[in-house]
């Protein structure tokens, strides 16, 4: 009798035990390479025009990972080598890019970069993953939930947030990968880029 009156116990605990397990491992905290965005961030819906002037919904995002990188054509430096640092990326992600992972580039330049402006940028180099314009009005929200800090320089020296006549565009922002429910989990500054490290954090949200 002794011996059937434990046994019921011993089932609970035993089944207690695996389902402490599982629930540990479920709740294994990740670490990144880039800066970890501790916050978890989502960003508003919208909607934008791609490269070939088609509505591109971040709808389309739902369920992938993202990464997001903030450039403009005219950029005379540092944004053609993240862009040519993204396409390393997403070569070495093979069957991955554009099925679990897809690459936005959004312009901070909408006053220059239109859809055509995108599409010959993005042709020259060899891009092939959306790079999106839109209205200032458009952007704006965008650009704040992605923490993109943004001025319009006139070429005398004077500064506007809209659109003079002769300018330069001085933006401060990283690329940001977005995991598959939309929250903004890593941050990698553009000179700080490691693109093999990129990938493992974007493999880890995989």
């Amino acid at each position: 009798m002794k011996i059937l009156a434990r046994t019921p116990l011993a089932i609970i605990i035993a089944f207690s035990l695996i389902l402490t397990g599982c629930l540990g491992e479920g709740e294994k905290t990740l670490t990144f390479y880039g800066d970890d965005i501790v916050e978890n961030v989502a960003f508003s819906p919208f909607v934008l025009a791609d490269q070939n002037n088609t509505t591109f919904n971040s709808s389309q995002l739902d369920g992938k990972v993202a990464v997001f990188a903030f450039l403009f054509t005219n950029c005379p430096d540092i944004c053609p080598i993240v862009s040519a640092n993204l396409k390393y990326v997403g070569e070495q992600l093979g069957e991955d890019f554009g099925t679990e992972v897809i690459i936005i580039t959004i312009t901070v330049d909408p006053w220059r970069d239109n859809s055509s402006i995108l599409k010959e940028y993005s042709e020259d180099r060899g891009l092939n993953w959306p790079h999106l314009t839109g209205e200032v009005e458009e952007l704006e929200p965008i650009w704040a939930d992605f923490g993109v800090g943004l001025e319009v320089v006139e070429q005398n020296g004077t500064s506007a947030r809209h659109h003079p006549e002769a300018y330069e565009v001085d933006h401060s922002t990283g690329t940001i990968i977005v995991d598959r429910e939309g929250k903004q989990r890593v941050w990698w500054g553009d000179l700080d880029w490691a693109p093999d490290l990129i990938i493992e954090d974007i493999k880890s949200l995989l």
